[in-house]
C-alpha cells in the first residue's frame, strides 16, 4: 500500500488529500474568496489549538463567512484527519470557502452563497529547507512590496498571495531560501508563512504592521518574557535587518529558525545566534512538556462518549 500523502475532510467525507477538490465555480477558486488557518500536530497533540481557532473565526468574521460546523466538530474533524493519515507530525489546514453562488455562476450576491468547510492533514513541514534548521536560513529582502492593509487586511489569514509568490520567485532566483517583503512605506513586514525577528543591543524586535500576527509569533513574546528578554513590535527598516546582531523566523512550520544571511550578507558572525538557539530550544522543550497542548485522543474520545450517551 502506498504511503499516505494526507487525509482531507471535503464534501462531508474523509478522502485522500490528493482527491479533495474545490468546484471550479466556487469563489474560493475564481476570486480567492476563502480564509484558512494551519495548526501543527506533534506526537498526538495539537499546539495552541484554541488560539488558532480564535484567529480562524476572526478571519471568517472579517470576510463574512460562517463555517457550517460547530467548533467541537472542527476539533474532531481535525483530529480524525491526523489520525486517519497516520502521521506522527502533521500540519492541519482548516478552510472556510464562500461556496457557490445560487445558480452556480461565478458572479452573484455573496450574501446568498452557502459557505463550506474543508480540513486536511499533510506531513509536517519546515517553512525553509529542513537542512537550514541547524545552519540558518538565507532570506531575501524582495523588491516586491507587501500589499497594504488598506487594500487587503493582512491580519486575516487568506490566499491573496500574488505579492508573496512573486517575491518567492525573487528569492529563489537569487539562491536564497525565502523572501521578506517591505511595506509600501519601506518597513519590514513578513515572509510567506512566517514572521521575522531581529536582536539588536539585547532587544528582541519584530515588525508590528502590515502582517499576519502569527501564533508562533505570540509564543515568542511569551518565551522572551519567561527568559527576561525585552521583546517589542516596532517599525524595522532593511538596514535594521541587515545590521542585526541575530535574526530568526517564527512559524508553525518549524517553530523558531535562525536567519544567518540576508541578501548574501551574513547576519552577525554568520552562524545561528546564541539567543535564537536558546529560544528555539525552549520552544521545543516546552512543547514536549505539553505547552498549551490538546490531545487528539481526547477530542476523539469526547465524540465517542457523547455518542454512547445518545438516545
Amino acid at each position: 500500500m502506498s504511503e499516505s500523502k494526507g487525509i482531507a475532510y471535503c464534501g462531508e467525507k474523509y478522502i485522500p488529500v490528493e482527491k479533495a477538490s474545490i468546484p471550479i465555480l466556487d469563489p474560493a477558486f475564481t476570486k480567492s474568496d476563502v480564509v484558512f488557518d494551519v495548526i501543527s500536530a506533534w506526537d498526538g497533540k495539537f499546539f495552541k489549538l484554541e488560539d488558532h481557532l480564535a484567529r480562524f473565526h476572526r478571519s471568517c468574521d472579517y470576510i463574512r463567512v460562517s463555517p457550517p460546523v460547530s467548533d467541537d466538530e472542527i476539533r474532531r474533524i481535525m483530529a480524525e484527519c491526523v489520525t486517519r493519515s497516520g502521521f506522527d507530525h502533521a500540519a492541519v489546514y482548516i478552510l472556510c470557502t464562500r461556496g457557490r453562488y445560487p445558480g452556480g455562476t461565478a458572479t452573484g450576491d455573496p450574501r446568498m452563497a452557502e459557505n463550506e468547510f474543508i480540513a486536511y492533514a499533510v506531513p509536517y513541514y519546515w517553512i525553509v529547507p529542513k537542512e537550514r534548521v541547524n545552519t540558518g536560513a538565507h532570506i531575501w529582502i524582495a523588491d516586491t512590496r507587501r500589499a497594504p492593509d488598506a487594500a487587503i487586511n493582512q491580519r486575516v489569514k487568506n490566499y491573496n498571495r500574488m505579492d508573496l509568490t512573486r517575491a518567492q520567485f525573487e528569492a529563489l532566483d537569487a539562491g536564497a531560501d525565502a523572501p521578506v517583503l517591505l511595506s509600501t512605506e519601506g518597513f519590514i513586514t513578513e515572509g510567506p508563512g512566517f514572521n521575522v525577528w531581529i536582536l539588536k543591543n539585547g532587544k528582541v524586535l519584530t515588525p508590528g504592521e502590515n502582517l499576519l500576527e502569527g501564533i508562533t509569533r505570540k509564543s515568542v513574546f511569551e518565551l522572551c518574557a519567561e527568559a527576561g528578554l525585552d521583546a517589542e513590535a516596532v517599525d524595522l527598516t532593511e538596514d535594521d535587518f541587515k545590521n542585526a546582531d541575530e535574526a530568526f523566523i517564527s512559524s508553525t512550520g518549524g517553530g523558531i529558525i535562525a536567519i544567518t544571511m540576508v541578501n548574501n550578507k551574513p547576519i552577525g558572525n554568520g552562524a545561528p545566534g546564541l539567543t535564537t538557539g536558546k529560544l528555539s530550544d525552549s520552544y521545543w522543550s516546552k512543547r514536549a512538556e505539553g505547552w498549551e497542548a490538546t490531545a487528539l485522543a481526547d477530542l476523539l474520545n469526547l465524540e465517542n462518549s457523547q455518542a454512547a450517551g445518545a438516545d
